[in-house]
């Protein structure tokens, strides 16, 4: 990672007020922010007590990048993207291997910084390439018609290993592109021809809808109505680095207060050096369990050694930091029920419940699907001009279905519990109860038919493993002799399928209007035929309760 000259910034002061609070969040999720924490030593503590703590800071204790990285979970497993419910297009030009993996950091980054940028590109693979970019780099002015969306960025990239540094001039409105190089006087020369060989004075990008930006901007909130809020959230940036200098007060308390202060009245010693921290001369006396220390008395009644009590008792000190960061995560949007903070099972390091994650990845879904709706669109534009695919270039056609985290296998059996409860009490019918046990399920029809396979493996299963042979029946609607009686014929399965909706429109499990609809869907059978199929079940005949044990029925 290279660092900025200092001569080169943004002209705007809220731009670089922007770029300092995103570059420190950075420097957090990188681990790189170990001179950050000793500019807060510096503030917390008296010089003389600085000086020793900033020789070796406390880092370990990383609660901003703790907490974002137990909240980001959109990505642990790929999303479902398709074009609709029949979507039968070749998206692998648009969704490549590494778009996930990029997405990964991308969403770790709009949890910290509110912000995120990633660029779209072509590669020479023959697809299209995505890059999470450094927002602390950009200087973005939004579209006119949408606050929210940025429509020219400039981006600084260092280019010969940090040689040089160009401004790279995206503009979407009025077509322009251009690299600038920048001199050491902070002037800009137009470098387009060396670095962009061909594109001089035109646009990479452009179709028929106009120039395509590569660049698109994820925000934390789908509510966002400006292009940045770099400073939400700053209460867990600021109360890291604080527990970062009260941790690297306790590890130097752990060492030298956590025992006995010795001390002496009266007395002088030949050993001792006087050392000067912070501007101030101060005496000390190293020492180790080997010294042997000669004293003299310096008064009339002699000189007299003892000790304090220790200054400071390590594990009530951690407890208490550790209470201090289990406040700090509350300003992640966290609930104190959300957080599990047991020392036997986390080292007193902060862990998120499932419970929380899911509540976090619900209220982010939103924004994160706008975002990648913007980006698998936005790519479909550019990968079209290499010819190579023609995709929808409007994001709303794009449908983005988030499998994040899964169930557990103790909340798989809780919720199973339940609901075998809930269908004991008669409370829910076996077609909520498959419904309810897999979400994927959409319809009841697709429920039904779940339940049926069940029913049909299990007889099989029974039967030891062989169908039982049932005559296909043929059935004729009344009036159609013309059609053949093959055209409405079921074979023993479908029979057998036939009459498991039936009984459950019977048992009261499916409407009556619901299992016509499966019988002709399903069977490929018109509703006058499947309305015969099911008589009067549903209507004015239904399954018979089982007998009460007085023998009356319920």
């Amino acid at each position: 990672m290279h660092t900025i000259p200092s001569h080169i910034t943004p002209k705007n002061p809220a731009d670089r007020q922007r770029w300092r609070e995103q570059a420190l969040r950075l420097r957090l999720l990188e681990g790189d922010f170990e001179d950050d924490v000793r500019d807060d030593i510096r503030r917390l503590f008296a010089a003389e007590i600085a000086y020793d703590l900033e020789l070796a800071p406390d880092t370990s204790r990383n609660t901003f990048l703790l907490v974002n990285q137990q909240l980001s979970t959109a990505y642990l497993k790929p999303p479902s993207i398709s074009l609709g419910e029949e979507d039968e297009n070749d998206l692998s030009e648009v969704v490549t291997p590494r778009l996930w993996p990029v997405q990964r950091l991308n969403e770790l980054r709009v949890r910290a910084l509110n912000e995120s940028v990633i660029k779209v590109g072509w590669s020479t693979d023959g697809e299209a390439s995505y890059q999470v970019i450094d927002p602390s780099t950009l200087v973005v002015t939004a579209h006119p018609d949408y606050p929210d969306r940025p429509a020219r960025v400039e981006w600084l990239r260092p280019r010969e290993d940090g040689k040089v540094w160009t401004w790279e001039t995206w503009d979407s409105i009025e077509g322009i592109f251009r690299i600038e190089k920048v001199r050491d006087n902070g002037t800009r020369e137009d470098v387009t021809e060396q670095y962009a060989p061909g594109l001089e004075g035109r646009y990479p990008y452009e179709d028929a809808e106009g120039f395509v930006l590569p660049f698109v901007l994820y925000h934390a909130s789908a509510a966002s109505s400006r292009l940045w809020n770099p400073t939400a959230g700053s209460e867990l940036v600021r109360g890291t680095l604080r527990g970062c200098s009260l941790w690297s007060n306790w590890q130097d308390g752990f060492v030298n207060a956590a025992h006995p202060q010795r001390y002496a009245l009266d007395a002088d010693s030949q050993a001792g050096v006087t050392r000067n921290i912070g501007g101030v001369s101060v005496d000390i006396v190293p020492t180790d369990r080997k010294s042997i220390l000669k004293f003299s008395s310096t008064g009339a009644t002699g000189a007299s050694l003892s000790q304090f009590a220790p200054s400071m008792e390590p594990r009530s000190a951690a407890e208490a930091l550790t209470t201090y960061e289990s406040g700090l995560a509350i300003y992640a949007g966290l609930n104190p029920s959300d957080l599990q903070t047991s020392g036997a099972q986390s080292g007193y390091a902060i862990v998120v419940s499932r419970e929380g994650q899911k509540r976090k990845a619900e209220e982010i879904a939103p924004a994160l699907r706008l975002g990648d709706q913007t980006l698998l669109s936005t790519a479909s534009r550019i990968v079209a001009l290499f010819g190579v695919a023609t995709l929808p270039t409007s994001p709303r056609e794009w449908v983005v279905k988030y499998n994040g985290l899964g169930e557990s296998p103790l909340e798989r059996k809780s919720k199973a519990e339940g609901v075998k409860l809930e269908l004991e009490l008669g409370l829910l019918s076996q077609v909520e109860a498959v419904r309810r046990l897999n979400p994927e399920l959409q319809t009841d029809a697709a429920a039904v038919d779940r339940l049926l396979s069940i029913r049909k493996t299990a007889e099989i299963i029974e039967s030891g493993g062989e169908e039982t042979p049932v005559e296909a029946v043929a059935v004729a609607l009344p009036g159609a002799d013309s059609a053949p009686a093959s055209a409405t014929a079921l074979n023993g399965a479908q029979v057998t399928a036939a009459q498991g909706i039936v009984t459950a429109v019977a048992a009261g499990e499916l409407p009556r209007g619901t299992g016509i609809q499966m019988l002709s869907s399903f069977f490929n059978l018109p509703i006058a035929l499947a309305e015969s199929i099911m008589g009067t079940v549903g209507s004015t005949f239904s399954q018979p309760s089982p007998e009460a044990p007085n023998g009356n029925r319920s």
